[in-house]
């Protein structure tokens, strides 16, 4: 009775060592394959899929664009016919670009001039005249520059060999005796004047972060691609007591600035505002002439005039960049004031420009006599101040100036009320989706590379839309280039932009919302250490278990 006690109380020893082991074992268990796992999984970085092939493969890309010209001949030489015409430009066209970084591809399409255009050549011995006749009658669409070859004895040839009007339209002389000559102004005109290539590679290099050899004063005073632009027109008067300054600042937006913003609608969006600032006036202190008869403005002392003044200008809420254009009136003291260039001669428009950031014009008045009675009146021309500031403006959004471009007697007809011609606008187009296109996809590299860099950052789904959506216009943007759509890819190219911009700075992929690999082991080991050393020395104890127990049914 006794031996069959002791069995019975090793059984139940045994069987509750057993009970330990086997609950041991699947604590142990549950650790390692639920709650393992499980703290992965829900401590891991979201991170979405990327198109990294495809972002790398845009850096990769030549930027190449196409330019369909229309060339319409209005001779009737045997020698000018249109074939020869065609292969002469073609063979001077196609020749090598050394601008390897930028492609451009010249579509040629040359045909006689139908008989109204005939007619009108015949009919209108005045080049101006024959444009303003084309009006509204040029089917050609943006980008698609035409060019009407003519007689060189025609009249409105006088003392020039090309006139390029207001509309996409340029009016070449050819002489028959010097065709491949006259040809060769055709080309020039193109490359220099209506495409601007030179322009285009510089915008292109610097969307892209290429370094300039010397600095390119297009280039570095516009602002650069932007979907909208803040434009403030202030009037600085530090004499109200002396001159009581007015102008229609209203009336003068109407009638000057609205047909330009106009025009460039679909470029981008303009928003406008003005002020009168009293008693403001510039910390600077004028020189004055030799002869005392005036004061002036040097080279060296503009920069210092802009600083004081912009603290006092004011902040308008609007997310787009501010372009600024304070027309100033001179104190008594230091009237009249002038600008002058680094030669010591006054600047003709009594103006300058500050790149990205707006003009200034000094606007002298007539000094008040001993009998007016004070505040005198005073009422801005404001033609001759908005002829200024529409200038500036041209160049701060990137409208080239005007001018041969190395082409020899030409002359380029002025824009008008609207501001910017046909062509121009073509110009200013083409270049900006170049930026664009250049700009998103650096965009895109440089934010791939941060998040290969940085791999704990969280890529949620709305990134990864706004990513795949600039991949896309980017790539759409390209295709038009090279099929001649300069419309289409101007608004892929916006489409594009805007998309890596909002993916790149979005406020999730802050780096310091994260922790790095170290912070984390410091917070996680206090943590599991407590716990998993009881779980692995449990375990330990099951395998040693396990092993005297097989050890023991072998014996």
């Amino acid at each position: 009775m006794g031996k069959n006690k002791a069995k019975k109380d090793d059984k139940d020893g045994g069987g509750e060592e057993h009970n330990q082991m086997y609950s041991a074992l699947a604590i142990g268990l549950v650790c390692i394959v639920i709650g393992l796992p499980l703290w992965w999984k829900t401590t891991t970085t979201y991170r979405a899929s990327l198109p990294y092939s495809e972002i790398d493969t845009l850096a990769q890309t030549q930027m190449q664009y196409k330019v369909p010209v229309n060339v319409r001949s209005c001779l009737s030489e045997p020698s000018t016919n249109e074939n020869n015409i065609l292969k002469q430009l073609q063979e001077k066209l196609n020749q090598d670009n050394p601008n390897s970084k930028v492609s451009v591809q010249y579509s040629i399409n040359v045909r006689k001039c139908n008989p109204n255009d005939l007619d009108r050549v015949h009919q209108h011995q005045n080049l101006q005249e024959l444009d303003r006749s084309f009006l509204n009658t040029n089917t050609d669409t943006v980008g698609h520059p035409v060019i009407y070859l003519l007689s060189g004895d025609h009249k409105g040839f006088q003392g020039i060999h090309t006139y390029i009007g207001k509309q996409r339209i340029a009016y070449v002389a050819i002489h028959k005796d010097d065709l491949s000559n006259s040809l060769d102004h055709v080309v020039q005109l193109l490359r220099t004047t209506l495409v601007n290539e030179l322009s285009m590679v510089k915008i292109c290099n610097a969307a892209q972060g290429f370094q300039h050899t010397q600095a390119d004063a297009g280039t570095m005073r516009a602002v650069r691609s932007t979907p909208g632009y803040g434009i403030s027109f202030s009037l600085l008067n530090p004499q109200p007591d002396v001159l009581d300054v007015k102008w229609d600042i209203r009336q003068a937006i109407q009638d000057y600035l609205e047909p330009f913003t106009q025009k460039l609608d679909e470029f981008a969006n303009f928003v406008v505002d003005s002020q009168v600032l009293y008693y403001t006036g510039i910390s600077v202190k004028p020189k004055q002439s030799e002869d005392k008869s005036y004061y002036y403005l040097s080279q060296g002392q503009l920069p210092q005039v802009i600083t004081p003044v912009e603290a006092k200008l004011g902040s308008h809420v609007s997310t787009y960049p501010s372009l600024n254009f304070l027309l100033y009136v001179p104190k008594r003291t230091h009237a009249p004031l002038y600008v002058v260039d680094s030669k010591g001669d006054q600047v003709s428009t009594n103006a300058f420009l500050s790149p990205r950031w707006g003009g200034v014009m000094v606007y002298n008045v007539q000094d008040p006599t001993n009998n007016t009675e004070l505040p005198a009146e005073v009422m801005v021309n404001m033609h001759s101040a908005m002829e200024v500031f529409l200038s500036q403006l041209r160049l701060l959004i990137g409208i080239p100036a005007q001018s041969q471009g190395g082409v020899s007697n030409v002359h380029i007809e002025q824009p008008g009320a609207s501001g910017v011609t046909d062509w121009e606008y073509d110009v200013l187009l083409r270049g900006r989706t170049l930026e664009n296109i250049a700009t998103a996809s650096a965009t895109l590299v440089s934010l791939s590379q941060l998040l290969d860099k940085i791999g704990n950052i969280v890529i949620n789904d709305d990134i990864a839309q706004q990513v795949y959506k600039a991949v896309e216009s980017v790539n759409q943007g390209h295709a038009y280039l090279q099929q001649g759509n300069l419309y289409r890819a101007f608004h892929a190219s916006k489409r594009a932009i805007a998309a890596s911009e909002k993916a790149f700075f979005d406020p999730s992929l802050l780096e310091l919302l994260y922790f790095p690999d170290d912070q984390k082991f410091a917070i996680y080991i206090p943590l599991f250490l407590p716990i998993s050393i009881p779980v692995f020395a449990s375990l330990f104890k099951v395998l040693k278990w396990f092993r005297a127990r097989r050890k023991t049914k072998q014996d």
